[in-house]
């Protein structure tokens, strides 16, 4: 038994109240008190009741607390009226947290896979142009992306994970210019991987020689051309290059956890001839995809995102140029419904290899000889991709509504976030580059950006020196292993436990702070409470103990460890992996709080055996939304 399923008891015999008085409209909600005395549950549905069908709502809560009280709910001691219409619940604890406590610890997440399972998700996420390394920006699309696949797909859905990869584009042709005719070899220097030499070097010197000539920019018009038509020299040399660049992107995705169903090629879509599908949808439209017939965008095919009736540029989105060209939006949004399953366009496809979580992944192809493959229909599709791209993913959205009605429009989700900055402290005690500005906000084409894998060099180096200090007898190879769960734990935190339309500011030596706000500081209260366990040589809980001898402190930890299923509610039924991650901090701070106060291991019978049992559900729990955060643990500090 736990709180969200009791709650769904309280909540039906709720409704049967409602039912019995001829209330049918009314949301009955309930919460938590904030206040202890006033009990585990309550709801002020009271209220609501008396705006519907009027009379005083203390009346209503005194009646509907008796009508509650003869259905002997199941865990509740007291049913009680406070203030001037609330109903309050007041659990046994002992019978409500050895069935609860017991739960965590042997069934861990299978009980809320029966709640959240059985849907189909498809995801794209990552998607870096395959010319550099990914930054930090980067670094949140893929957390974002792989944290709600890994809380999806452990809550007992089916999960497809896609990466695009745009290999047709500008800043594709810009580094084979730099290969081409700027002198720079396919090769990168020694001890510098081949993503961070075409972004770092190559693509910037690239931009600054383009920029100064009108050659060049010719030259870059027709690459993108050559690529795009395929079956030719430039093309192959371009996918040639772009395959050994995403290889070493993936292995940067793989070191943030993050793993992937298929690979999709840009050039293949184009290839294969798919884009050449959005033709046919302006005449299925019913009036939110035209073609413009005169003036100065005569000849464009848009997107009506405004009620005006002529072309808005500021809101209106362009999908196909007046040459027939398709601009991002255009090839987004063939790609979306070819994603939904609803164009049954097939795409050849191959094993590209495994992945180091045993996974197989699979690529598109041109070649012939494979299979092909068709998606089949999704649930929900999210799109991560940063939040600038409102506007044209806005546009998508409103074009999949007007062809295949609201039933598939609300499916495409735009899972949109804000920037990541390096902080200025840390840029200047890290990279040793001194800006005057507090947030270093990255520019590839200035060549201002931090590579994700720099950054979690430098905390792996900070963080390996403590851990040999604290863990003398660990190899270097294990403190190492450590120190890099531990600095790709702390960058996962300090990017998810941000709302996702709010900008990061990300500072290596806060998100390393083992006493503040930090990932560091959520790794540090996990290892302790292995420690206390080890220490006790605790092998199995005794659920005999009665809870109900629980002294305030105690039950203040167990009151904050009974709201794990809450939290996993608000988390899938929002999308959003910040209230589990922020729910890991707040049981942080409770769980030390507490152990800082009360002794475990040197207490008395039976305080000491129940006290054990409430470090154990803890540290069940930590591992739980580990699971679904994807934020991985340590045993060691």
């Amino acid at each position: 038994m736990n709180l969200l399923e009791l709650g769904n008891i309280i909540r039906g015999h709720i409704k049967d109240f409602l039912d019995n008085i001829g209330v049918r409209e009314v949301d009955i909600t309930l919460e938590v008190p904030s206040r202890i005395e006033y009990g585990e549950i309550a709801t002020s549905i009271s209220f609501k009741v008396s705006k519907e069908i009027g009379g005083r709502p203390l009346d209503i809560a005194n009646n509907l607390r008796d009508f509650l009280v003869s259905k002997n709910i199941p865990y509740i001691d007291v049913i009680e009226v406070a203030g001037s219409g609330y109903v309050n619940f007041k659990l046994n604890k002992n019978l409500f947290f050895k069935d609860y406590f017991r739960e965590i610890v042997e069934d861990g997440l299978n009980v809320y896979a029966n709640y959240f399972g059985g849907k189909y998700y498809r995801i794209e996420y990552t998607s870096v142009n395959p010319n550099k390394a990914l930054h930090i920006g980067h670094a949140r699309n893929v957390i974002l992306g792989s944290s709600l696949a890994t809380l999806l797909k452990n809550l007992g859905n089916k999960v497809d994970l896609l990466n695009y990869i745009d290999d047709t584009g500008v800043q594709m042709a810009d580094i084979i210019i730099g290969f081409l005719k700027l002198g720079f070899e396919p090769v990168s220097p020694e001890n510098m991987r081949f993503d961070k030499y075409c972004g770092d070097v190559v693509y910037v010197k690239a931009v600054e020689e383009i920029e100064k000539s009108d050659e060049l920019k010719d030259l870059r018009r027709k690459i993108i051309k050559y690529i795009e038509e395929g079956d030719n020299p430039i093309a192959f040399f371009s996918r040639a290059l772009a395959q050994k660049v995403l290889s070493e992107q993936l292995k940067t995705c793989w070191r943030l956890g993050a793993y992937y169903n298929l690979l999709v090629w840009e050039s293949d879509i184009v290839w294969s001839g798919l884009h050449k599908e959005l033709f046919k949808l302006v005449d299925r439209s019913s009036g939110r995809i035209i073609k413009i017939d005169s003036g100065k965008y005569a000849g464009t095919v848009v997107i009506k995102v405004s009620e005006e009736p002529d072309f808005n540029p500021y809101q209106d989105e362009v999908i196909m140029r007046s040459d027939g060209t398709l601009t991002y939006a255009g090839k987004d949004l063939i790609f979306a419904i070819w994603k939904l399953g609803l164009l049954k366009y097939p795409l050849k496809i191959k094993v590209f290899g495994r992945q180091p979580n045993g996974g197989i992944l699979y690529t598109t192809t041109s070649e012939d000889s494979f299979d092909e493959y068709i998606p089949n229909g999704c649930d929900l599709l999210f799109n991560v991709i940063g939040i600038e791209q409102t506007k044209p993913q806005k546009a998508i959205k409103e074009a999949i509504t007007d062809l295949y009605g609201d039933e598939y429009g609300s499916r495409y989700i735009h899972y949109s976030y804000s920037l990541v900055k390096l902080s200025g402290e840390s840029t200047k005690k890290y990279f040793g580059i001194e800006y005057e500005d507090k947030a270093i906000r990255m520019s590839g084409r200035r060549g201002i950006y931090f590579n994700v894998d720099d950054v979690l060099d430098k905390m792996v180096s900070v963080v390996l020196d403590d851990i040999k200090e604290s863990n003398p007898d660990l190899s270097d190879e294990e403190a190492r292993k450590i120190a890099e769960k531990i600095s790709v734990a702390t960058l996962k935190y300090s990017l998810l436990s941000i709302d996702r339309d709010k900008e990061v500011i990300f500072d290596i030596d806060k998100a390393l702070d083992i006493r503040g706000e930090s990932g560091a500081y959520i790794l540090y209260s996990y290892v302790r409470a292995k420690s206390i366990l080890e220490k006790a040589g605790y092998t199995e809980a005794n659920y005999e103990i009665d809870f109900g001898l629980l002294d305030e402190d105690d039950y203040k930890l167990a009151r904050q460890m009974m709201l794990l299923p809450l939290y996993i509610y608000d988390s899938i039924r929002k999308f959003e992996i910040k209230p589990l991650v922020n729910y890991m901090y707040k049981l942080s701070t409770v769980f030390n709080e507490y152990y800082e106060k009360n002794p475990v291991l040197k207490a008395d019978e039976p305080v000491r055996s129940y006290r054990l049992v409430l470090v154990n559900v803890f540290r069940h729990i930590m591992e739980i939304i580990s699971k679904l955060t994807n934020i991985e643990l340590v045993d060691r500090m």
